[in-house]
């Protein structure tokens, strides 16, 4: 399968596909969630919890097309990623991660464009994601790149409380 080339969201990042990326990313998002909620983070990728494992082991079986993993890169270090798979006819966004030194710079908006643009090339209606009632920094986001609150999507999230989104496409 031939990948489509980097996108430039001119002046800023550079997003591209990078399942590569991915590993490191996650784990910077996992430690990021743990210690944005008040709990522990994990030294290493070898102490995340079960529950974690399931994109982070194998990004690549997690992300599989039509869905994938985006990286962003600022001035060539890595500054966040997104990874997005199908539900159903939808696109779920998954796993939104800036790196503390990269936000205030378009990361975000560059990846979820471009994130958008995959999902509408692959046809789907709308993007779908859930987040913690905690992140406001990421619900402001969604809002302002255009999602709207909505019921939940999925039934399979267990005792955790998550506000959940939707973008049409």
């Amino acid at each position: 399968m031939t990948m489509p080339p980097p996108e430039r969201t001119a002046p800023g990042p550079v997003v591209a596909d990078d399942l590569a990326a991915a590993p490191e990313l996650l784990f910077a998002y996992y430690n990021a969630t743990a210690a944005e909620m008040g709990h522990p983070t994990w030294p290493t990728p070898a102490d995340l919890p079960d529950y974690f494992r399931v994109d982070y082991d194998d990004p690549a079986a997690y992300y599989s097309p039509p869905g994938g993993y985006l990286a962003a890169r600022l001035d060539g270090r890595l500054a966040g990623g997104v990874g997005y798979h199908s539900y159903g006819p939808d696109v779920e966004v998954k796993r939104l991660y800036v790196a503390p030194d990269a936000r205030g710079a378009g990361v975000a908006q560059a990846l979820m464009a471009v994130l958008h643009e995959r999902a509408r090339a692959a046809g789907a209606p709308r993007c779908v994601l859930d987040v913690l009632p905690q992140r406001t920094g990421a619900i402001n986001l969604y809002k302002r790149l255009g999602y709207r609150q909505i019921g939940p999507y999925r039934d399979d999230h267990g005792p955790i409380d998550l506000v959940c989104f939707a973008y049409d496409l």
